[in-house]
């Protein structure tokens, strides 16, 4: 982990805020607000939608770790240490006093491991960088486009064009083929601020039109990820 967190600046997407020095949880947060605040204020069209990944850290494919860290340019010893962390590992399953026999583990990365925020921010780095480039953000004064911000594996859209949504949606396709990941609809939610017309599908995503109930979900969305890492 400290040979990894040094060079995360280098390689993770500037919109992820976890495991980068400088980079902080509030800093993803104050985003969201201050989006919401200038969409409110200009009338501009905005949907911010809330990502939910159904057991995100648990259906991670270690095929697609292995060749991401080789993609990034680690070398093979490094690799290969991970590749011991987690090539091998079997589980057993105890019911009513009979073990099953091993079951090989082929996804996840290790709960509670001081490694795991780390890998899933690099394994969800190709995410990040593929809504950035299909999508056209919000753009607030002089500051830099906005697209997208993540923490960890709780991720914020910026939409604010319908012709952005086929984008979002072969961007998070392609995301679930590659890693086996898959998005939950129902816990996922979109945020309608400024002049955004509600009856534009969201891909099945619910509608959220009261601003302190979306609150509650990223609150729980952040303490999920404070209490993982």
């Amino acid at each position: 982990m400290n040979r990894l967190r040094p060079i995360l600046d280098k390689l993770l997407h500037r919109s992820q805020h976890c495991g980068v020095a400088g980079r902080g949880i509030f800093d993803a947060v104050a985003m969201i607000r201050d989006s919401i605040a200038y969409a409110e204020m200009s009338h501009v069209p905005l949907c911010i939608l809330s990502l939910d990944f159904t057991e995100a850290f648990d259906r991670i494919a270690h095929r697609y770790l292995f060749r991401l860290l080789t993609k990034c340019g680690f070398s093979t010893k490094f690799i290969a240490l991970i590749e011991n962390m987690y090539n091998h590992a079997h589980s057993s399953i105890h019911i009513n006093g009979h073990t099953t026999g091993p079951i090989l583990i082929q996804c996840s990365v290790r709960q509670g491991c001081p490694m795991s925020m780390l890998l899933f921010a690099l394994l969800l780095n190709p995410l990040l960088t593929l809504l950035d480039q299909k999508i056209m953000g919000i753009r607030i004064g002089r500051r830099m486009r906005t697209t997208v911000v993540a923490y960890a594996d709780d991720i914020t859209l910026f939409v604010t064009s319908p012709a952005d949504i086929p984008g979002v949606r072969e961007a998070i396709q392609t995301y679930e083929r590659a890693t086996d990941a898959s998005l939950n609809i129902r816990k996922s939610k979109a945020l309608v601020a400024g002049s955004w017309d509600v009856a534009i599908d969201m891909m099945g995503i619910s509608y959220c039109t009261d601003i302190n109930i979306l609150g509650i979900h990223f609150t729980n969305s952040i303490a999920q990820s404070v209490n993982t890492s």
